[in-house]
């Protein structure tokens, strides 16, 4: 049973599925039981199933199959959705082991760009945090993130290096991330640039620049900047270019 709690329970129930899917515990081609039972079993509605089920085939971990019902899907190696979940969840997915260097954590006044991004004031405290994240011991991409201080600051006192940012804003700080508009450019990496994933200047990437909203009394607004550099030869995307999505 979901136990009372600000996030969505369409949010809650995907994250129980895609847990037990990543775990092993339901396995490629399993079937998920029906809609019915998943609402009696987790005490939901079934519309709540549904929502969460959509999550799920939106992340390709799991497809419908017409006529027979859902059922868990084949691992899609070196294949990444952009979705709220981890890293280190879909590296994970690909059969790579994650790892992360933290190369900056800090307090600092919000420049004029983040305070635009986030809807700040000028110079109101900001989490500024940067992350190179590897797989299998290789660079794969380097990470900038914002966002207010009074957002969450108890990351400050956690290891970044260990642990899900994501994980820490929905679980400890209980904040609810419920949409984020995306744009992905390919481009060339500069000589800085590829010192930082070790490898050749000119080597095309993609640049992800991200903006993921929060909910409060039925308003939404912007919780974190998340800029990227993902190195193309090592991290494929599969990107569903809209101008928002809902999760």
């Amino acid at each position: 049973m979901l136990n009372v709690n600000p996030l969505p329970k369409y949010y809650r129930l995907a994250k129980i599925l895609r847990d037990d899917i990543i775990s092993g515990k339901l396995k490629p081609d399993d079937q998920l039981p029906s809609e019915e039972s998943l609402s009696k079993t987790h005490h939901v509605s079934r519309g709540t199933v549904r929502e969460a089920i959509r999550t799920l085939i939106e992340e390709g971990l799991i497809r419908r199959e017409h006529g027979r019902g859902t059922f868990v899907s084949s691992p899609q190696p070196r294949n990444t959705l952009f979705t709220l979940t981890s890293f280190d969840e879909d590296m994970r997915r690909q059969n790579r082991q994650p790892s992360t260097k933290v190369l900056t954590t800090e307090v600092i006044p919000a420049t004029p760009e983040v305070a635009e991004r986030l809807k700040l004031a000028i110079g109101e405290p900001v989490i500024h945090i940067v992350r190179l994240r590897l797989a299998d011991g290789q660079p794969v991409a380097y990470e900038k993130r914002n966002m207010a201080y009074s957002l969450c600051h108890q990351l400050l006192d956690e290891n970044l290096q260990a642990t899900s940012i994501h994980r820490l804003l929905t679980y400890k700080c209980q904040i609810s991330l419920v949409r984020m508009v995306h744009t992905v450019e390919v481009g060339r990496l500069t000589a800085k640039q590829a010192k930082l994933l070790q490898t050749c200047a000119g080597v095309t990437a993609f640049f992800v620049d991200r903006l993921t909203y929060t909910e409060k009394d039925g308003h939404k607004y912007p919780a974190i900047w998340f800029w990227a550099i993902y190195r193309e030869d090592n991290y494929n995307i599969k990107s569903r270019f809209q101008i928002s999505s809902e999760i």
